[in-house]
């Protein structure tokens, strides 16, 4: 198996055969994280120029009505119970420097999320666990290529009833 960083791969001839081609680009990068990891984390305004870097790169990949979902997760200031807005700041950077429209947000609830920052959710217990991360959808179009069809589901019994109640 071979490994490569995205920047490498985003610099290879494979990478070159697919651009303008890709209709989605779906990425978890690192979350903003205050602690140093060894897959080498950015941290602060670093984080933010790396994050925005990518975002004309990925553009040239799309296909003209591609889209770009990009999932990050809360992180907080440094030794303090506040939420970072690092990782918001580091989106519009990546909209703005990609020429890029927000299309959509969504929540992804993952209750199993272990809860942190332990100090504050745990010792101190002054936060609540999160149980969530953002999944935010960008395309250079405002009318990206999409059909929500294959993920409605069915009516409950109650909306049934109150449709047919209104008639």
């Amino acid at each position: 198996m071979y490994w490569c960083s995205v920047e490498q791969f985003l610099k290879s001839r494979i990478a070159k055969r697919y651009q303008h081609k890709a209709q989605l680009l779906f990425t978890s990068p690192p979350f903003p994280l205050n602690r140093k990891k060894k897959y080498g984390n950015h941290r602060g305004d670093e984080y933010l120029e790396w994050l925005a870097r990518f975002a004309p790169t990925f553009r040239k990949m799309l296909a003209p009505h591609g889209s770009i979902v990009l999932e990050l997760g809360n992180s907080w200031e440094q030794g303090r119970p506040v939420m970072s807005t690092l990782a918001l700041e580091a989106l519009l950077a990546f909209k703005k420097k990609g020429r890029l429209r927000l299309i959509q947000q969504f929540v992804a609830y993952n209750p199993a999320r272990l809860p942190g920052p332990a100090q504050w959710v745990n010792v101190e217990r002054i936060r609540v666990k999160d149980s969530f991360t953002h999944l935010w959808w960008f395309s250079p179009t405002d009318r990206p290529y999409a059909d929500n069809r294959s993920v409605l589901a069915p009516y409950s019994e109650s909306m049934r009833a109150l449709l047919k109640s209104r008639k």
